[in-house]
């Protein structure tokens, strides 16, 4: 087995409706859909997608150009040995995760073809087999978030991450509380600035809501800064911009500062990091998510495998980011959500979806 050409495409993702985070609204982000052909012509698929360039050091033009450096480094490499096809694309280029993330998602799809078994039993089999998934509520007026949550809970949504941040903290306040008056018995709240508070108003904020069964999802911008609210506010913090790396998650758990963890396999670098951070989660029982920033199909079929086999009580969902743009790839099987679960795709080996070779149109670039 070798990897005999890799072609990269450009495919536009389209809000269904308005989604506002603290400092930016999504729009029409530009997923990166890698194919990784075999020699004897099986094809893998990855993909990569930024919601925004405002909350990480990437952005979706950014992860096309990496694939001039990265995919090349793994031509003629044999797809399966993911030790060696990893150290190739970091020995050719430092950082740029999210081009690694996607030519590694594709070699797990691949191998799992190769071998005729799902990526799901390739990370060592499920542990559940629908994943509980959570639902954004965008920055709005209270009236608004109050009223999107009650619709989620009537959906079957039993995890609920509110937006925050971008404004006055009086506001988030109004809408924190709001939506927790109209939470029932089992639905879980996370309140999420993508890093929009300083410390002083994460601390506030946490004060002011103290009667309110709740987690902070990085409030802040900095390690340090959320040391800070840790110490100081009322809430269990969890870490999502932050979580860059296997040392990084395994220092802020052993510092105590990590109740839990947001986690986007692109910004680690793929299946093959995400499988490393989540056994080390998982031995000291630290929740977390198995997540994308945006993305079709097969980010959200990553997503989803890793998520079945974690813990079911140190799971905090796999997040997909279908409901707000409503495309497949798959339309038969592309992960659906169903009463506040996400099925795993069942169209077969690798990540269980079935995609036509030139559904995508012209590629952008091809290498050889």
């Amino acid at each position: 087995m070798s990897i005999s050409e890799i072609r990269v495409y450009s495919i536009p993702l389209a809000a269904k409706s308005t989604y506002n985070m603290s400092n930016s609204t999504v729009t029409t982000p530009m997923s990166t859909i890698v194919e990784v052909v075999d020699a004897d012509g099986t094809i893998g698929y990855g993909e990569a997608c930024m919601a925004s360039p405002q909350f990480q050091p990437a952005h979706n033009a950014g992860i096309v150009s990496s694939l001039s450096v990265l995919a090349p480094s793994i031509i003629g490499l044999d797809p399966t040995k993911l030790t060696v096809v990893n150290a190739a694309m970091s020995s050719a280029m430092t950082g740029h995760t999210e081009g690694k993330a996607a030519l590694d998602i594709a070699c797990w799809d691949l191998m799992g073809k190769k071998l005729d078994m799902s990526i799901v039993d390739l990370l060592g089999g499920a542990r559940m087999t629908d994943v509980v998934t959570y639902h954004v509520v965008g920055i709005g007026s209270p009236e608004y978030a109050a009223g999107e949550a009650e619709r989620l809970q009537n959906e079957g949504i039993t995890r609920i991450q509110l937006k925050a941040g971008g404004r006055s903290i009086h506001d988030d306040i109004e809408s924190i509380h709001a939506v927790a008056d109209v939470l029932r018995p089992g639905t879980d709240l996370a309140v999420d600035t993508n890093r929009g508070w300083s410390t002083a108003e994460a601390i506030h904020v946490s004060a002011a809501c103290s009667n309110i069964t709740m987690s902070m999802e990085q409030p802040c911008a900095t390690e340090a800064e959320l040391h800070t609210v840790k110490a100081h506010g009322h809430h269990p913090i969890v870490v999502d911009e932050n979580s860059t790396d296997i040392g990084a998650v395994a220092r802020m758990i052993s510092s105590g500062l990590a109740d839990g963890f947001g986690l986007k396999i692109t910004r680690l670098g793929g299946l093959t990091a995400m499988r490393a951070v989540r056994d080390l989660c998982m031995a000291t029982r630290t929740p977390m998510s198995s997540d994308d920033a945006w993305g079709g199909d097969i980010i959200a079929a990553a997503g989803v495998a890793l998520g079945a086999t974690l813990d079911p009580q140190f799971s905090r969902g796999a997040w997909i980011a279908h409901p707000y743009h409503q495309t497949h790839y798959d339309e038969e099987n592309g992960p659906r959500i169903d009463d506040g679960f996400v099925t795993m795709p069942s169209g077969g080996a690798g990540l269980g979806l079935q995609i036509t070779e030139g559904q995508f149109g012209d590629p952008v670039a091809v290498y050889r």
